[in-house]
């Protein structure tokens, strides 16, 4: 493999592995030159020397991509692609080996062999390993990569031809020789092409940086190429050993990317260059751009007739295309944004106008702008109808101000506001509570306003008072159940403590009301606790709690400055609904109960729950239909 692979200058990996034989390469690299510069060597000699040298670098490329393809993190793809370096370092090292004993055997510097065909089969190999790197998903069109190539390579060949090898050819040299001076360069152009559209395509991981060197080193074997008879021919003393010190530098390349290959992390966090994108992307067209020029050159200089004016009228026409080209594709990208942004606002307006919310858009003062369709589904409005209206003026009048504290708040606040309640109101006047979240969009050229998304919650307020209801609540009787009569009384024994007032509770228990389930069956027991219900919540005042505790017992919570004489005129009053008959689908039927009653001001609730129980049953075994107030022993006797 030419000593040449590798695009755009890779920085130290982000852990700074330890490269020792990168720095052993550079060691004997200087080591080289200097003696290359201080001994005087003739061309036997250095091309011997140098010869050994590249050998032992192609051997050590060998040993350190065949470990880098041992490493189980980076897959079997990578590993394959690393093996066929390490295959082409070894074909490059045969080539060398065999150019070795040419020279030694005394046949000319720099003669075409058998050694050629050996360096010329490293670039094939080369190719195959990049494309066996695995990448990304597809950046490219299908023909740019092959176009782009070919445009670098018609572009570094015309060059090379003009600036190394016309004169080479003039001069008589053999049409192998020409040839290959004209092949390894362009192989290098085309294997840094190559490599840079591989670095650029991979997902960003730990080698992303070996690759890079990779691609340097290809970079600078192109520059090798195409400057080695420059050098030669106008580089005086030094020409030589600045032609040793390219081809050095990109072996060298070339063994830090080996290395890195076995030394960097498996991760490496970072975007990939769209810097380094672009300088690809550039190549083709900075091809094109240095052909040009020098048709030009060589046009205005050796004016020949008709040829010359033949290339200048070449060049303007082309100008004029590239122009013309460059004018088209800015309109077409603007026709393409344009569409894109009509689909986009077409795609916009129907999510609004098929949203299930309120959208509105007011201005700084709270003015709507703009009202989506489901305001006149919701409200009844129609949306045209809004705009100019001051939003708090559709908001019901005990809400006007919380809507404009929240379009005041949206003002000042940027971003998303926390969301608010309020009612709306239609045109007759009804009302809809909504939940309304308010978006700064003031700054935005396209919305210029605050947007209002708000949505009715009338439904699961609902909701939600129906669930609270049925968890404390009878769902036969739809008295409190026993949860909430003692929340209730709970409450009320705190208030007596501090207003010195006391309360009073009433227990009450159906006498024989299993005879009614018995003989009339359950669903009728039901319906019968339901009137019973009904009749005591008709005794009750507003200010008491009536509670159905469970089966046939119910219990009232009385509450007022003299609670225990209230608790008697109450008692009297169902006593007295009592003893009207009920009337059932089979029968009517009388019904008795007995009731007990407990006052406290200091005592807890389950005190005076418990003395009401015993109160009642010391009714009860008293007889039917009777009432008790607590007195002390009750609780012993119960």
């Amino acid at each position: 493999m030419a000593e040449s692979l590798l695009p755009r200058a890779a920085p130290a990996p982000s852990r700074n592995p330890s490269l020792p034989a990168s720095a052993t390469v550079v060691a004997c690299a200087a080591a080289y030159l200097l003696w290359l510069r201080v001994s005087g060597a003739g061309s036997a000699a250095r091309a011997a020397v140098v010869g050994a040298l590249f050998i032992g670098l192609d051997a050590l490329l060998v040993a350190l991509f065949w470990r880098a393809a041992r490493r189980a993190a980076h897959g079997p793809q990578l590993g394959r692609a690393l093996r066929l370096l390490a295959a082409t370092a070894a074909v490059a090292l045969l080539g060398r080996a065999i150019l070795l004993y040419g020279i030694l055997a005394g046949r000319p510097v720099g003669a075409p062999s058998a050694a050629d065909l050996f360096l010329l089969a490293s670039y094939p190999l080369t190719l195959a390993a990049l494309l066996s790197f695995p990448v990304g998903g597809r950046t490219t069109g299908r023909w740019k990569l092959p176009l782009d190539a070919g445009m670098v390579l018609a572009g570094a060949g015309v060059a090379l031809w003009y600036f190394a090898l016309r004169d080479t050819a003039a001069a008589g040299a053999p049409p192998l020789e020409v040839a290959l001076a004209l092949v390894y360069p362009l192989a290098d152009v085309l294997v840094l092409v190559a490599v840079v559209t591989v670095l650029l395509r991979r997902h960003h991981d730990g080698t992303s940086h070996a690759l890079g060197w990779l691609a340097v080193s290809a970079a600078l074997g192109v520059g090798d190429d195409l400057f080695r008879s420059l050098l030669l021919a106008y580089g005086g003393a030094f020409g030589v050993v600045w032609v040793d010190a390219l081809h050095l530098a990109a072996a060298l390349a070339l063994v830090v990317g080996a290395e890195l290959f076995s030394a960097t992390p498996d991760g490496d966090a970072g975007p990939r260059g769209v810097r380094g994108a672009r300088l690809v992307s550039a190549l083709p067209l900075a091809a094109a751009a240095a052909t040009y020029a020098l048709l030009l050159t060589v046009a205005t200089r050796d004016w020949v007739v008709p040829l010359s004016g033949v290339a200048l009228g070449a060049i303007a026409v082309s100008l004029f295309l590239v122009a013309r080209l460059v004018i088209s594709q800015r309109e077409h990208a603007a026709v393409v944004a344009e569409r894109a942004t009509n689909a986009s606002e077409a795609r916009f307006r129907s999510l609004v106008q098929h949203s299930s919310d309120l959208i509105f858009v007011v201005d700084d003062r709270g003015v709507v702008q703009f009202a989506s369709s489901s305001v006149a589904r919701i409200l009844g409005h129609m949306p045209e109808s809004l705009v100019g209206v001051p939003l708090p003026a559709l908001a019901h009048p005990d809400d006007a101000g919380r809507v404009s504290a929240c379009v005041d708040l949206a003002v000042q606040l940027p971003g998303v506001s926390p969301p608010t309640e309020w009612r709306l109101r239609g045109p007759d006047g009804h009302s809809v509570e909504v939940e309304a979240v308010a978006t700064n969009l003031l700054r935005d050229p396209t919305v210029g306003g605050i947007v209002l998304n708000a949505r009715d919650i009338g439904e699961r307020k609902a909701l939600l008072e129906q669930l609270a209801h049925q968890a404390f609540h009878d769902p036969l009787t739809g008295l409190a159940n026993r949860a909430l009569f003692r929340d209730r009384v709970t409450h009320a024994i705190s208030l007596a403590r501090r207003q010195g007032c006391p309360v009073t509770v009433l227990y009450l228990d159906l006498d024989d009301f299993k005879q009614v389930n018995d003989s009339l069956g359950h669903a009728e027991g039901d319906r019968l606790l339901a009137l019973i219900a009904s009749r005591l919540s008709a005794c009750a005042r507003s200010t008491d709690t009536v509670a159905r505790l469970g089966g046939d017992e119910f219990a009232i919570l009385v509450e007022d400055a003299d609670s225990a004489a209230s608790a008697e005129r109450l008692v009297e009053r169902i006593r007295e609904q009592l003893s009207f008959p009920f009337t059932l689908a089979s029968a009517d039927v009388r019904v008795t109960a007995s009731i007990g009653s407990a006052s406290t001001i200091t005592g807890g609730m389950d005190e005076v729950l418990g003395y009401a129980d015993a109160a009642m049953y010391a009714a009860k075994r008293s007889g039917r239909g009777l009432y008790r107030a607590f007195e002390e022993g009750m609780a012993e006797r119960r």
